[in-house]
C-alpha cells in the first residue's frame, strides 16, 4: 500500500493540487495529513479526493467547525481526528501521527509503532530508531524552506520517497517577509524562532557556498572539530541549506550517542567519572556508529537522503570515521568524495572574538552549561600544539600556546588524510541573535536501544580485557 503524507499546507490551495496530482500519478491508495490547513477550503478539497483522506488538527488550521463539516458532507473522503495526535493501523503497519516533534520522538522509542509521522517545524527529516522510521514529510506551503514537498510511504517494503514539486509557489513574497522582519516583535510574532531558523550566513560567503555544494553533491556530512569554532551554527545552517535542497536528513551526534551507552548494565563495567566519558563507551558508541551507518547506507543507498554526523574526533570521540575500516564496502565509502568531512578553521580575529563571547556567557563555576567552558578551549588547544609536535612541529609548550589556524589544519589535515577533508576558514563574523546555543543544534539525533549499546559494549569487553588496554588504544586517537 502506498500512503502520501502531507502536512503544513498553510492555504497554498496550488501546491496542494500540485500533489495531489503527483499522488495519482504514484498510484496512492490513503492519504494521511498532519495539520496546519489555515483555510477551511482546504479541508474541501481533500474531501472531494477519489481516495480516503484521515487528518489530525495542528496548530493553525482555520475554522474547525467548517472543516468538520466538510468531513460529514455526503461522499466526503476526508476523516478529521479530535486531536493533535492518532494512532492507526493501515496494511498491517501500526503509525502514530502527530504534529509536534515533541511526541513523535517518545512514541517512536516506544518500540510500539512501525512509522510515526509530525510536522509542525516545516523541515523534512528521517530516522530510524529500532524498526520505527520517525518522518516529517516537510511543508506543502514553501513557506519557510521555498520547497513544497510531501513524503510517499510504501507499506510493503516500509520505505519511504520524499518529492519536491516543480513548478510549486509560496504565498509569503519578498514584500511580506520585509515587512514582518521590521515590524514582527510589535505584532508578538515568535522572533526568537525566526532568528534561528532562517540563513545567516549571506548567499554571497564562501561559507555559504561550500555549504550549498555539498549539501547537493555529497550522501554523507561529517561537521568535526575543537569546540569554540562555531560547529554549531554551520551544522545548523547546513540543515536549513540541505532542506531548500529537498534533502531528508538524518542526524547523528556524539554527545546523544554516546549518552544511550550510559546504562546501568553499561556503567557496572564502564562507570562514568566526574564528567568524563569512559574509554570503553567510547569505543563501544564507535563501533555503534559504524554500524549504523552501514545500515543506513543499506537503507539510502538510492534516495536523496543525507546523513549528518557531528563527530568532534578529539579524544576519540568517533574517531572511527577517520580511520580505514576492514569492511571494504564500508571503506569505498568513506574514501569517497560521497562523504566529506567539514571542519570550521576560525581565523585568530574569530577565535578571539567566540573566546570572548565564551567568557561572558559561562563561568568557570557554572554547574549547568552548554559548550566548552573556557579553560576547555584552551586545554584542548594545547593538546592539538602537542600533536602538531608529534608530526614534526616545533611549538614551545611552556604557557599557553597561542591559537594558530594554520596549525589547526595542519594536524586535521594528518589526522584525516583518508577522508574527503574540507577545511572551512572563517574569516566572517556574522550576527546571531540567539538566547540559548541549544537551539541551534539539531535535534532527533539516531541512539543505540539499551539491547544493542549493550551488544556493542559487550563486544569491546570482549576484546579489551582491562582499562589498560583501553586507554592505549584512545590516548593515540589521532593516529589514523
Amino acid at each position: 500500500m502506498k500512503i502520501a503524507i502531507i502536512s503544513d499546507i498553510h492555504e497554498n490551495f496550488h501546491n496542494l493540487i500540485l500533489a495531489l496530482q503527483e499522488m495519482k500519478k504514484q498510484a496512492v491508495e490513503q492519504i494521511l495529513c498532519l495539520g496546519d490547513l489555515i483555510n477551511p477550503g482546504i479541508a474541501k478539497v481533500l474531501a472531494n479526493q477519489p481516495i480516503p483522506v484521515f487528518m489530525i488538527w495542528g496548530n493553525n488550521d482555520g475554522d474547525k467547525v467548517e472543516i468538520t463539516l466538510a468531513s460529514k458532507r455526503e461522499g466526503s473522503q476526508l476523516t478529521v481526528s479530535v486531536r493533535t495526535y492518532d494512532f492507526i493501523e493501515l496494511a498491517g503497519r501500526k503509525i502514530f501521527m502527530t504534529h509536534y516533534e515533541d511526541l513523535a520522538l517518545p512514541m517512536a522509542k516506544s518500540g510500539l509503532y512501525d512509522v510515526v509521522f509530525f510536522g509542525h517545524n516545516h523541515q523534512l527529516s528521517s530516522e530510524k530508531i529500532g524498526h520505527c522510521w520517525v518522518i516529517n514529510p516537510g511543508e506543502l506551503a514553501a513557506s519557510k524552506t521555498k520547497k513544497a514537498t510531501f513524503a510517499i510511504y510504501n507499506t510493503q517494503k516500509h520505505s519511504f520517497e520524499f518529492l519536491t514539486l516543480k513548478d510549486s509557489v509560496s504565498l509569503k513574497t519578498s514584500l511580506m517577509e520585509a515587512y514582518f522582519k521590521e515590524h514582527g516583535h510589535k505584532m508578538g510574532l515568535r522572533s526568537k524562532l525566526l532568528d534561528v531558523q532562517k540563513n545567516v550566513i549571506p548567499k554571497s560567503s564562501p561559507i555559504f557556498q561550500t555549504l550549498e555544494k555539498t549539501a547537493k553533491t555529497a550522501k554523507a556530512v561529517v561537521f568535526s572539530g575543537l569546540p569554540g569554532v562555531g560547529k554549531s551554527l554551520y551544522i545548523n545552517q547546513f540543515q536549513l541549506i540541505a532542506a531548500a535542497e529537498g534533502r531528508a536528513v538524518t542526524v547523528i551526534q556524539w554527545d546523544i550517542a554516546r549518552k544511550a551507552f550510559e546504562i546501568p548494565a553499561i556503567a557496572a563495567r564502564y562507570p562514568m567519572g566526574d564528567g568524563v566519558v569512559h574509554n570503553g563507551v567510547k569505543l563501544s558508541v564507535g563501533k555503534w556508529l559504524l554500524a549504523t551507518i552501514m545500515q543506513w547506507l543499506t537503507d539510502h543507498e538510492k534516495d536523496n537522503q543525507l546523513l549528518l554526523i557531528e563527530a568532534p574526533l578529539v579524544g576519540h570521540r568517533f574517531i572511527e570515521l577517520a580511520k580505514k575500516q576492514e569492511d571494504k564496502k564500508l571503506e569505498a565509502f568513506l574514501s569517497s568524495e560521497l562523504f566529506q568531512v567539514l571542519m570550521p578553521i576560525p581565523s585568530k580575529k574569530v577565535r578571539a572574538k567566540i573566546e570572548a563571547d565564551r567568557r561572558a556567557q559561562i563561568a568557570e563555576d557554572a554547574k549547568i552549561w552548554v559548550g566548552a567552558k573556557p579553560s576547555v578551549m584552551l586545554m584542548l588547544w594545547k593538546m592539538i600544539c602537542g600533536i602538531a609536535n608529534k608530526f614534526g612541529r616545533n611549538i614551545s609548550m611552556d604557557g599557553q600556546p597561542p591559537y594558530d589556524p594554520e596549525i589547526y589544519e595542519f594536524v586535521f589535515t594528518k589526522i584525516l588524510k583518508h577522508r574527503h577533508f574540507v577545511p572551512l576558514h572563517i574569516a566572517e563574523i556574522f550576527e546571531v541573535h540567539i538566547v540559548d546555543e541549544k537551539e541551534l543544534h539539531p535535534t532527533g539525533s539516531l541512539a543505540a536501544a539499551d539491547a544493542q549499546a549493550l551488544h556493542f559494549s559487550e563486544l569491546i569487553a570482549a576484546k579489551y580485557l582491562t582499562d589498560e588496554a583501553l586507554d592505549a588504544v584512545v590516548s593515540n586517537w589521532y593516529l589514523t
